[in-house]
Protein backbone atom coordinates (compact mmCIF):
# COMPACT_ATOMS: atom_id res chain seq x y z
CA UNK A 1 0.00 0.00 0.00
CA UNK A 2 1.03 3.67 -0.68
CA UNK A 3 2.87 5.37 1.36
CA UNK A 4 0.04 8.40 3.10
CA UNK A 5 -0.18 11.44 1.23
CA UNK A 6 -0.28 15.04 2.01
CA UNK A 7 -1.91 16.83 -0.54
CA UNK A 8 -1.29 19.94 1.45
CA UNK A 9 2.38 19.71 2.27
CA UNK A 10 4.31 22.76 2.09
CA UNK A 11 5.71 23.09 -1.43
CA UNK A 12 9.32 22.09 -2.14
CA UNK A 13 10.10 24.37 -4.57
CA UNK A 14 7.94 27.79 -5.41
CA UNK A 15 8.35 27.58 -9.05
CA UNK A 16 5.58 24.93 -9.84
CA UNK A 17 7.78 23.97 -13.00
CA UNK A 18 11.12 23.34 -11.62
CA UNK A 19 9.66 21.32 -8.93
CA UNK A 20 7.63 18.83 -11.78
CA UNK A 21 11.02 18.74 -13.02
CA UNK A 22 13.11 17.63 -10.31
CA UNK A 23 10.77 14.92 -9.20
CA UNK A 24 11.17 13.34 -12.75
CA UNK A 25 7.07 12.47 -13.32
CA UNK A 26 6.26 11.69 -16.87
CA UNK A 27 2.52 11.55 -18.22
CA UNK A 28 1.39 9.17 -20.82
CA UNK A 29 -1.36 11.20 -22.91
CA UNK A 30 -3.69 11.06 -25.72
CA UNK A 31 -3.94 13.84 -28.38
CA UNK A 32 -5.49 14.69 -31.06
CA UNK A 33 -4.00 16.59 -33.67
CA UNK A 34 -4.19 20.04 -34.21
CA UNK A 35 -5.47 19.89 -37.63
CA UNK A 36 -9.38 21.09 -38.43
CA UNK A 37 -12.18 18.81 -38.88
CA UNK A 38 -13.14 17.43 -41.92
CA UNK A 39 -16.21 18.80 -44.15
CA UNK A 40 -18.45 16.15 -42.60
CA UNK A 41 -17.27 17.19 -38.97
CA UNK A 42 -15.06 14.51 -38.03
CA UNK A 43 -12.10 14.81 -36.11
CA UNK A 44 -8.43 13.57 -36.65
CA UNK A 45 -7.98 10.12 -34.46
CA UNK A 46 -5.58 10.57 -31.14
CA UNK A 47 -2.48 8.97 -30.89
CA UNK A 48 -0.59 8.42 -27.73
CA UNK A 49 2.47 10.37 -26.42
CA UNK A 50 4.24 10.66 -23.12
CA UNK A 51 5.74 14.23 -21.96
CA UNK A 52 7.51 15.16 -18.77
CA UNK A 53 5.64 16.43 -16.44
CA UNK A 54 7.33 20.05 -16.66
CA UNK A 55 5.95 19.80 -20.55
CA UNK A 56 9.45 18.92 -22.12
CA UNK A 57 10.33 15.84 -23.57
CA UNK A 58 7.29 15.34 -26.02
CA UNK A 59 7.63 11.58 -27.23
CA UNK A 60 5.27 10.57 -29.62
CA UNK A 61 4.22 6.19 -28.77
CA UNK A 62 1.49 5.53 -31.82
CA UNK A 63 0.95 6.81 -35.34
CA UNK A 64 -2.21 5.64 -36.61
CA UNK A 65 -3.91 8.14 -37.99
CA UNK A 66 -7.30 5.47 -39.14
CA UNK A 67 -7.49 4.54 -35.33
CA UNK A 68 -8.40 6.09 -32.16
CA UNK A 69 -6.35 5.27 -29.04
CA UNK A 70 -7.16 7.15 -25.92
CA UNK A 71 -7.71 6.45 -21.98
CA UNK A 72 -4.78 5.46 -20.71
CA UNK A 73 -4.51 4.42 -17.04
CA UNK A 74 -1.17 3.78 -15.33
CA UNK A 75 -0.81 0.09 -12.96
CA UNK A 76 -0.58 1.63 -9.48
CA UNK A 77 3.38 0.08 -9.82
CA UNK A 78 4.09 2.41 -12.76
CA UNK A 79 4.81 -0.72 -14.92
CA UNK A 80 2.46 -0.74 -17.30
CA UNK A 81 -0.48 1.30 -18.30
CA UNK A 82 -3.92 0.05 -20.72
CA UNK A 83 -5.24 2.63 -22.89
CA UNK A 84 -8.60 2.13 -25.27
CA UNK A 85 -10.46 0.94 -21.96
CA UNK A 86 -8.47 -1.88 -20.93
CA UNK A 87 -8.68 -3.18 -24.38
CA UNK A 88 -4.60 -3.02 -24.63
CA UNK A 89 -1.39 -3.50 -22.22
CA UNK A 90 1.82 -1.51 -22.87
CA UNK A 91 4.96 -2.44 -20.21
CA UNK A 92 6.10 1.33 -19.01
CA UNK A 93 9.87 0.05 -20.02
CA UNK A 94 9.88 -1.57 -23.50
CA UNK A 95 6.87 -0.20 -24.94
CA UNK A 96 6.08 -3.49 -26.02
CA UNK A 97 1.86 -3.74 -26.60
CA UNK A 98 -0.08 -6.59 -26.60
CA UNK A 99 -4.26 -6.91 -26.50
CA UNK A 100 -5.34 -7.17 -22.87
CA UNK A 101 -9.37 -7.68 -23.04
CA UNK A 102 -8.81 -6.03 -19.52
CA UNK A 103 -10.78 -3.08 -17.77
CA UNK A 104 -10.52 0.51 -16.93
CA UNK A 105 -9.47 0.81 -13.71
CA UNK A 106 -6.72 -1.21 -11.51
CA UNK A 107 -6.77 -3.47 -8.75
CA UNK A 108 -4.01 -1.80 -6.04
CA UNK A 109 -1.54 -5.06 -6.90
CA UNK A 110 -1.14 -4.34 -10.16
CA UNK A 111 -2.01 -7.81 -11.40
CA UNK A 112 -5.76 -7.23 -11.88
CA UNK A 113 -8.34 -4.49 -13.99
CA UNK A 114 -11.93 -4.46 -13.68
CA UNK A 115 -15.17 -3.63 -15.50
CA UNK A 116 -18.43 -3.24 -14.27
CA UNK A 117 -21.01 -5.10 -16.85
CA UNK A 118 -24.87 -5.80 -16.82
CA UNK A 119 -23.36 -9.34 -15.30
CA UNK A 120 -21.79 -7.82 -12.70
CA UNK A 121 -17.75 -6.95 -11.43
CA UNK A 122 -15.75 -8.63 -13.72
CA UNK A 123 -12.00 -9.14 -12.68
CA UNK A 124 -9.16 -9.89 -15.01
CA UNK A 125 -5.91 -11.28 -14.83
CA UNK A 126 -3.39 -8.59 -17.35
CA UNK A 127 -0.79 -11.00 -17.11
CA UNK A 128 -3.05 -14.33 -18.48
CA UNK A 129 -6.37 -12.58 -19.83
CA UNK A 130 -8.37 -14.50 -17.91
CA UNK A 131 -11.71 -13.22 -16.30
CA UNK A 132 -12.91 -14.79 -13.19
CA UNK A 133 -16.73 -15.03 -12.32
CA UNK A 134 -18.61 -11.45 -12.25
CA UNK A 135 -19.42 -10.57 -8.98
CA UNK A 136 -23.33 -9.52 -8.28
CA UNK A 137 -23.93 -5.65 -8.01
CA UNK A 138 -27.20 -4.04 -7.30
CA UNK A 139 -26.77 -2.01 -10.44
CA UNK A 140 -24.78 -1.38 -13.31
CA UNK A 141 -22.37 1.44 -12.74
CA UNK A 142 -19.26 3.29 -14.42
CA UNK A 143 -16.62 2.50 -12.03
CA UNK A 144 -14.28 5.10 -12.52
CA UNK A 145 -11.31 4.15 -9.42
CA UNK A 146 -10.69 1.64 -6.83
CA UNK A 147 -9.70 2.61 -3.73
CA UNK A 148 -5.98 1.96 -2.47
CA UNK A 149 -6.82 -1.02 -0.27
CA UNK A 150 -8.99 -2.25 -2.78
CA UNK A 151 -12.11 -2.24 -0.65
CA UNK A 152 -14.49 1.00 -2.87
CA UNK A 153 -15.18 1.81 -5.76
CA UNK A 154 -15.88 5.26 -7.07
CA UNK A 155 -17.87 6.25 -9.64
CA UNK A 156 -20.77 9.01 -10.69
CA UNK A 157 -24.53 8.57 -10.77
CA UNK A 158 -27.18 10.79 -12.64
CA UNK A 159 -30.64 11.44 -10.91
CA UNK A 160 -29.81 9.20 -7.91
CA UNK A 161 -31.60 9.42 -4.61
CA UNK A 162 -33.41 12.97 -5.59
CA UNK A 163 -30.08 14.52 -6.91
CA UNK A 164 -29.33 15.06 -10.52
CA UNK A 165 -25.88 14.56 -10.04
CA UNK A 166 -23.93 12.15 -7.05
CA UNK A 167 -20.54 10.84 -6.44
CA UNK A 168 -21.55 7.45 -5.16
CA UNK A 169 -19.39 4.22 -4.10
CA UNK A 170 -19.58 0.72 -3.91
CA UNK A 171 -17.84 -2.40 -1.98
CA UNK A 172 -15.52 -4.05 -4.30
CA UNK A 173 -17.19 -7.56 -3.60
CA UNK A 174 -20.36 -6.24 -4.22
CA UNK A 175 -23.27 -4.77 -2.38
CA UNK A 176 -25.11 -1.42 -1.48
CA UNK A 177 -24.08 2.07 -3.49
CA UNK A 178 -23.11 4.29 -0.87
CA UNK A 179 -23.78 8.88 -1.53
CA UNK A 180 -21.30 11.00 -0.82
CA UNK A 181 -22.55 14.45 0.56
CA UNK A 182 -23.20 16.96 -2.59
CA UNK A 183 -20.80 19.47 -3.09
CA UNK A 184 -22.87 23.20 -1.99
CA UNK A 185 -22.55 24.33 -5.09
CA UNK A 186 -24.95 21.39 -6.68
CA UNK A 187 -24.16 22.60 -10.31
CA UNK A 188 -22.89 19.17 -11.45
CA UNK A 189 -20.33 17.16 -10.21
CA UNK A 190 -18.70 14.19 -12.16
CA UNK A 191 -15.18 12.08 -12.80
CA UNK A 192 -13.96 11.64 -8.74
CA UNK A 193 -10.68 9.90 -8.49
CA UNK A 194 -8.73 8.55 -5.29
CA UNK A 195 -5.82 9.75 -4.00
CA UNK A 196 -2.76 6.75 -4.04
CA UNK A 197 -3.20 6.48 -0.32
CA UNK A 198 -7.13 5.88 -0.61
CA UNK A 199 -7.30 8.86 1.80
CA UNK A 200 -8.34 11.45 -0.23
CA UNK A 201 -10.29 11.89 -3.38
CA UNK A 202 -10.99 14.93 -6.00
CA UNK A 203 -13.70 15.04 -8.51
CA UNK A 204 -15.13 18.08 -10.53
CA UNK A 205 -17.38 20.04 -8.91
CA UNK A 206 -18.36 21.63 -11.75
CA UNK A 207 -17.58 25.18 -10.22
CA UNK A 208 -13.75 23.69 -10.12
CA UNK A 209 -11.89 21.03 -8.75
CA UNK A 210 -12.59 19.91 -5.00
CA UNK A 211 -11.03 17.87 -2.84
CA UNK A 212 -12.01 16.36 0.66
CA UNK A 213 -11.02 13.33 2.95
CA UNK A 214 -12.09 9.79 2.84
CA UNK A 215 -12.67 7.34 5.60
CA UNK A 216 -15.51 4.67 4.54
CA UNK A 217 -15.38 3.81 8.38
CA UNK A 218 -17.56 7.21 8.62
CA UNK A 219 -21.37 7.52 8.00
CA UNK A 220 -20.95 9.71 4.77
CA UNK A 221 -17.54 8.06 4.20
CA UNK A 222 -15.74 11.36 4.62
CA UNK A 223 -15.24 14.32 7.18
CA UNK A 224 -17.53 17.13 5.66
CA UNK A 225 -14.86 19.71 4.84
CA UNK A 226 -14.27 20.39 1.13
CA UNK A 227 -11.43 22.28 -0.30
CA UNK A 228 -12.36 24.36 -3.45
CA UNK A 229 -9.26 24.65 -5.88
CA UNK A 230 -9.72 28.34 -7.51
CA UNK A 231 -11.76 28.27 -10.42
CA UNK A 232 -9.81 31.48 -12.12
CA UNK A 233 -6.75 29.06 -12.47
CA UNK A 234 -8.04 26.10 -12.80
CA UNK A 235 -11.72 26.86 -15.63
CA UNK A 236 -14.97 25.79 -14.38
CA UNK A 237 -15.22 22.00 -15.17
CA UNK A 238 -11.70 20.29 -14.44
CA UNK A 239 -11.36 16.46 -14.03
CA UNK A 240 -8.52 15.35 -12.43
CA UNK A 241 -6.10 12.45 -12.38
CA UNK A 242 -3.89 12.22 -8.95
CA UNK A 243 0.59 12.07 -8.68
CA UNK A 244 1.80 9.11 -7.15
CA UNK A 245 3.21 11.04 -4.30
CA UNK A 246 -0.46 12.62 -4.00
CA UNK A 247 0.84 16.60 -4.40
CA UNK A 248 -0.17 17.47 -7.93
CA UNK A 249 -2.96 16.56 -10.10
CA UNK A 250 -3.51 17.11 -13.62
CA UNK A 251 -6.76 18.06 -15.35
CA UNK A 252 -8.09 19.31 -18.66
CA UNK A 253 -8.86 23.55 -18.38
CA UNK A 254 -12.07 24.17 -20.38
CA UNK A 255 -12.62 27.78 -21.70
CA UNK A 256 -14.97 29.95 -19.15
CA UNK A 257 -16.82 30.64 -22.09
CA UNK A 258 -17.52 28.81 -25.38
CA UNK A 259 -16.96 24.93 -25.80
CA UNK A 260 -14.43 23.25 -27.45
CA UNK A 261 -13.74 19.32 -28.92
CA UNK A 262 -10.90 19.07 -26.95
CA UNK A 263 -8.21 21.30 -24.61
CA UNK A 264 -4.93 22.03 -22.98
CA UNK A 265 -3.51 19.83 -19.96
CA UNK A 266 -2.77 21.59 -16.78
CA UNK A 267 -1.29 20.41 -13.31
CA UNK A 268 -2.21 21.91 -10.33
CA UNK A 269 -0.42 21.86 -6.96
CA UNK A 270 -2.48 21.03 -4.40
CA UNK A 271 -1.02 22.93 -2.06
CA UNK A 272 -1.17 26.39 -2.99
CA UNK A 273 -3.16 26.12 -6.02
CA UNK A 274 -0.48 26.90 -8.58
CA UNK A 275 -0.56 25.52 -11.99
CA UNK A 276 1.24 24.89 -15.17
CA UNK A 277 -0.09 24.38 -18.62
CA UNK A 278 1.60 21.48 -20.87
CA UNK A 279 0.55 23.03 -24.01
CA UNK A 280 1.43 19.79 -26.67
CA UNK A 281 1.30 20.03 -29.49
CA UNK A 282 -2.64 18.94 -30.30
CA UNK A 283 -5.35 18.59 -27.98
CA UNK A 284 -5.92 16.42 -24.96
CA UNK A 285 -9.53 14.89 -24.55
CA UNK A 286 -11.93 16.45 -21.85
CA UNK A 287 -11.86 13.71 -19.03
CA UNK A 288 -9.73 10.86 -19.88
CA UNK A 289 -6.92 11.25 -22.15
CA UNK A 290 -4.13 11.35 -19.51
CA UNK A 291 -2.38 9.68 -16.46
CA UNK A 292 0.70 9.51 -15.00
CA UNK A 293 3.92 7.98 -14.95
CA UNK A 294 6.20 7.73 -12.14
CA UNK A 295 10.03 8.51 -13.07
CA UNK A 296 11.71 6.47 -15.03
CA UNK A 297 14.30 5.62 -12.72
CA UNK A 298 12.25 4.88 -10.21
CA UNK A 299 8.60 3.73 -10.57
CA UNK A 300 7.48 2.48 -7.54
CA UNK A 301 8.58 4.97 -4.74
CA UNK A 302 7.88 8.67 -3.74
CA UNK A 303 10.20 10.99 -5.40
CA UNK A 304 12.64 12.53 -2.69
CA UNK A 305 11.39 15.82 -0.57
Amino acid sequence: MPAACDPFAEPRIKDLKEELRQTGYRLVIAIRPDKPPTPKGEYPARDLYIINADGTGLKQLTNTPDKEERTPRVSPDGKYFTYNYGDFLVDVKTLETRTANGGYVWTPDSKQTVSCEKRGLVYTDMQTGKAGPPVKVTRRVDILDLSADGKWFIFELRDYLGQKYTIDIMPAGGGDIRKLPNHPVKTGECHPAFSPDGKWMCWNASDSLAIRKFDASLPDATDGKIVTLPREKLGPDPCGRWSHCGRYIAFVRLPHTGRKVDFPICIVRVADGETITLSPPGWVGHHWDYDWLPPAEQRTTEPAQ
